[in-house]
């Protein structure tokens, strides 16, 4: 038996988008490695999720950042407990001859797509279902290592003739090579290639996708890294997903943006995020600049602890802004896993009334 679309009879208020992703094991009595290792098992926890919650879209997925890092090479590390799965090795040197080539046979790809599938099959063709992927910035953290990849980020900082050296700089003295190719960047240009046939994959499906790019939020890296080594590839996404037919191109990064916010804008994504410790009325007056629908979280650990007071005054800081500016949707960050369901149910009666 299908849910009912209870969505449809809220459009008089704001829409309605926490983010539920290893949260939605919780509620079947499930891990979220169990979850994430049976497509079955997945597509039952997001379908229960939504029955519960009716949230305005479905973004299917359980260790988001780890289905393209285990497909290409990447160990994950899974639980019996409620922990997340985790990238146990990278593999990958920068000094590699490494080949990328997509297959939905790779990893857990294909399992990804048919557990979104049997969701979407279920929740019929009114619930927008997307799949969550990894921005290319956070595919080569996890593919590299974080350490590894900011040190050859910032070598290429420095190299002679590079674009992105600044006035003045002096090389680290960390650095001990003087080699004077690339590296960073073809790897990148790899990976978004990747991705790009990953996005088709998923279209192919009647499915839409949700780019998650957390290892590019301030302060893990600054602003210029962000603006050379993740924005461009972003940038390239979002025009590849708009040129087969996405007219919805979701772009997550979470955090204080503000950093980065004049370039986030400029990704081509559709959608900003306002995270609960940054100030509203700047994201209103970007998200105005170019049309964005602004999605306003609700920090996840008043969900988790039922702090209904700060909620009802966060959601409604976010409704008086609505006559400023009426594209805003309601989010959370990532709800916790053990968050108790009448809490995440009471935040949804707080946003309809």
């Amino acid at each position: 038996m299908k849910p009912n679309n209870k969505a449809k009879a809220r459009h008089a208020c704001l829409p309605f988008m926490p983010t539920i992703i290893e949260h939605a094991a919780f509620l079947i009595g499930q891990t979220p490695s169990a979850a994430a290792r049976d497509a079955a098992i997945m597509a039952k926890a997001h379908i229960e999720a939504f029955r519960m919650y009716c949230p305005d879209s479905v973004t299917v997925g359980m260790d988001i950042y780890n289905i393209e890092a285990e497909a290409l090479g990447c160990q994950i590390r899974f639980y019996d407990d409620e922990s997340i799965p985790g990238v146990l090795t990278h593999p990958l040197s920068l000094d590699d001859d490494f080949s990328i080539a997509f297959s939905p046979t790779m990893g857990r790809i294909q399992l990804i797509l048919d557990a979104a599938a049997e969701v979407k099959a279920v929740l019929g063709p009114d619930i927008k279902v997307n799949i969550g992927i990894c921005g290319p910035f956070s595919v080569f953290i996890e593919l590299v290592g974080f350490e590894s990849a900011i040190c050859a980020i910032v070598e290429e900082i420095f190299l002679p003739g590079a674009k992105t050296v600044h006035k003045n700089a002096q090389k680290p003295a960390f650095l001990l090579t003087d080699e004077e190719d690339e590296r960073v960047a073809p790897l990148l240009m790899k990976i978004l290639e990747f991705q790009k046939n990953y996005c088709n994959a998923i279209v192919a499906q009647g499915l839409g996708v949700t780019v998650f790019e957390s290892w590019a939020s301030p302060p893990l890296i600054t602003p210029e890294i962000y603006r050379d080594f993740a924005f461009p590839y972003e940038k390239a996404l979002m025009a590849h997903m708009q040129s087969i037919g996405l007219g919805i191109r979701p772009l997550v990064i979470g955090g204080d943006t503000r950093p980065i916010l004049d370039q986030l804008i400029e990704t081509g994504t559709t959608l900003l995020v306002s995270d609960y410790n940054t100030p509203l009325p700047l994201y209103i007056e970007k998200a105005k600049e170019k049309g964005l629908t602004l999605r306003a979280n609700i920090d996840p650990k008043l969900v988790r602890r039922g702090a209904f007071k700060e909620i009802e005054a966060r959601v409604g800081e976010i409704y008086a802004q609505q006559a400023v500016y009426p594209r805003l949707i309601i989010g959370t960050g990532v709800v916790p896993f053990d968050t108790p369901p009448e809490n995440l149910m009471r935040v949804r009666d707080i946003v309809n009334n």
